[in-house]
């Protein structure tokens, strides 16, 4: 890629103009319309770096004054510990067509990649990346951003130091947003007021995909594995039972059309030996209203998570203590608390 110009996003100097020196890239991912490379970033500072091309679909005009949505909601928030960095962005010209180039820090894996290689988690470390999971996704809604993504594929990791990181910005929207189509969100992570068919964009959607993952986490399979939209339905009204009139209309959605039966409960459904925390857990965020579902914050206050608190910190089993978390949400001010419970 060699020496090129880009824009700085955060720090001394940003929203200026630097010049990047990037060797070494090799290709790591790719998608319907991004392709992701691992590079080495020389200039102005070394270290390895994450470079996402984007482009638009061909039938959709790059906008001479809209910048790319993806490096608008990055820049917009400041960093996080649990969010993938914007570093510095550039476009360039292929064929006629704009490729938005997002340099982005660098996590070696990501958490379906090392289920594909068959590593599971142990109930440490599954506490530990749901917690900051849901520290990143609280960061987001308090800055009023949906990811609307959430899923494995999308959270990147450093496995032997304990670091996850939210990735994936292409679907975030700001709150309030109202979606063209309720198809948002991967099938397995997808809420049930999108699988009715509300356009609807609400911060609940994130917190119930996040509840997915931690299933995900602790098991290494999905919880609700439809083979179709229509089959993913058919699975959630099978554990939560048909939804009510006032349910439905909480959702903004339209009636299932599936068979009417009772609640199978989350309990049947995970079965017996399944830890009762995280089954608790579960329970107070995968139910059908959105403004029912514990935020974010809420869920990081949950007990399940009471042995990421231990002093001295919990050992992992490499031998390394738990990294460092937002220790600060353990000492909310009561009056926060309210806030959150109200904003829910």
């Amino acid at each position: 890629m060699g020496i090129l110009k880009a824009v700085r996003v955060h720090g001394k100097g940003s929203g200026k103009e630097v010049t990047l020196n990037i060797q070494g890239e090799r290709i790591c991912g790719s998608g319907r319309f991004s392709n992701v490379y691992l590079a080495d970033l020389v200039e102005p500072e070394k270290r390895k770096v994450a470079i996402k091309n984007s482009w638009e679909p061909k039938n959709v005009m790059a906008s001479k004054t809209q910048p790319f949505p993806e490096i608008e909601v990055l820049s917009s928030i400041p960093p996080h510990q649990n969010i993938v960095a914007l570093l510095y962005h550039f476009t360039r010209r292929i064929d006629h067509q704009v490729i938005h180039c997002l340099v982005l820090d660098y996590l070696p894996d990501d958490v379906q990649r090392l289920r594909e290689k068959g590593i599971k988690f142990d109930s440490l470390d599954a506490k530990l990346y749901s917690y900051e999971l849901f520290s990143a996704v609280n960061f987001l809604h308090k800055w009023k951003v949906i990811h609307l993504d959430i899923k494995p594929s999308n959270l990147v990791l450093d496995h032997g130091e304990g670091q996850l990181k939210l990735a994936d910005f292409g679907n975030a929207v700001q709150f309030g947003t109202i979606g063209s189509t309720s198809y948002q969100v991967t099938r397995y992570y997808r809420p049930p007021e999108l699988l009715f068919g509300s356009t609807v964009l609400t911060p609940a959607i994130d917190v119930w995909s996040s509840a997915c993952v931690l299933y995900d986490f602790i098991t290494a399979r999905p919880l609700f594995k439809g083979r179709s939209s229509e089959d993913q339905v058919k699975l959630i009204v099978d554990v939560l039972g048909y939804p009510s009139y006032e349910e439905i209309k909480a959702m903004q959605c339209s009636r299932p059309r599936v068979h009417r039966c009772s609640a199978r409960g989350l309990a049947k459904y995970v079965g017996a030996g399944f830890d009762e925390n995280a089954l608790s857990l579960l329970q107070e965020v995968l139910v059908y209203e959105p403004k029912k579902r514990k935020t974010a914050a809420q869920v990081m206050r949950h007990h399940y998570f009471n042995d990421l608190k231990k002093m001295p910190p919990p050992i992992r089993s490499n031998n390394k203590p738990i990294p460092q978390l937002e220790m600060e949400q353990w000492h909310v001010r009561s009056h926060e608390l309210d806030e959150d419970d109200e904003s829910s």
